[in-house]
């Protein structure tokens, strides 16, 4: 039986330790967030993070981004917030209204202030494995603090990551490969049999695919590490990726869904929020 690795506990100890260090700047950590108003999954999320927020001495001020925008408009809002001093850090909240180069709009976003990490200069950092304390992606940061606090080892491991967006799937493979792991990115062209192959020699699998019960537990090698990066919607339970129950009888350790990367993913942010509010304070002392 698999055992079970609890986000929400871990993301706690986070944001723990974000709540005391925002007592000690002189300049509370501000966040900026832009959205789509109309999109249900949005204005959900946004308003989740604004609470949590708030419990750990963030303000975060909301920006609707409506479908009669265009990117030149999205682009003047975001020339602004790159200059208000009061504003630590920037985060598009994808997706955006059609129409709107969400690329365009993602690199505007000042490298300082780019909390998300989804500019071409975080990127670009992280993809060369650059030192230093820069940005990443929420999601596959947090599933990385989500190995270290369990005590994963990740370098010399057989890694296969299950999906490759900007926001999840290719900072995942660079994480891990900057970790020292073998990397294996799959996809939706992926042919069956040979998803089917990688998984079964896989020691640790990531999945983030937005499709419900994706893997079985006997496509997975025994003894692995499975993450499920995946969040749906049910006959209204949320349910991962990866079928938890079949799973659970062949990993060895096992994210749930709702309770795993979830609750890593908000602190994350959260925590490259208030890295970027440190080192703005730092900078103009």
């Amino acid at each position: 039986m698999a055992e079970i690795l609890d986000g929400k506990k871990v993301a706690q100890l986070v944001k723990d330790r974000i709540k005391a260090a925002t007592t000690t700047l002189t300049t509370k950590p501000k966040l900026a967030v832009l959205y789509d108003p109309d999109n249900d999954g949005s204005r959900l999320y946004v308003g989740m993070k604004k609470r949590a927020a708030e419990k750990v001495g963030i303000t975060v001020a909301h920006y609707e981004i409506s479908a009669r925008e265009t990117t030149a408009n999205v682009l003047a809002r975001v020339a602004l917030l790159n200059q208000e001093a009061a504003v630590t850090g920037i985060l598009i909240q994808a997706p955006l209204p059609a129409g709107i180069d969400e690329q365009t709009i993602f690199s505007a976003v000042a490298p300082e202030k780019d909390v998300d990490g989804l500019g071409a200069t975080s990127q670009g950092r992280l993809f060369t494995n650059q030192a230093g304390d820069y940005p990443v992606a929420a999601t596959p940061k947090g599933v990385m603090t989500l190995l270290a606090h369990y005590e994963l080892p990740v370098a010399g491991k057989n890694a296969l990551v299950i999906g490759r967006s900007q926001l999840f799937g290719r900072p995942m493979a660079a994480l891990l490969l900057n970790a020292h792991a073998t990397v294996t990115v799959a996809h939706h062209y992926t042919p069956a049999a040979e998803l089917n192959a990688l998984l079964a020699k896989a020691d640790l699998v990531v999945v983030g695919v937005g499709k419900p019960n994706f893997v079985h537990g006997d496509q997975l090698k025994s003894g692995a590490v499975v993450i499920d990066v995946g969040m749906n919607l049910v006959a209204g339970k949320a349910v991962g990726d990866v079928d938890f129950d079949s799973a659970s009888q062949r990993a060895a350790y096992l994210t749930p869904v709702p309770g795993g990367v979830g609750p890593m993913t908000i602190a994350t942010l959260f925590e490259n929020t208030l890295h970027a509010a440190q080192a703005q304070a730092k900078s103009s002392s």
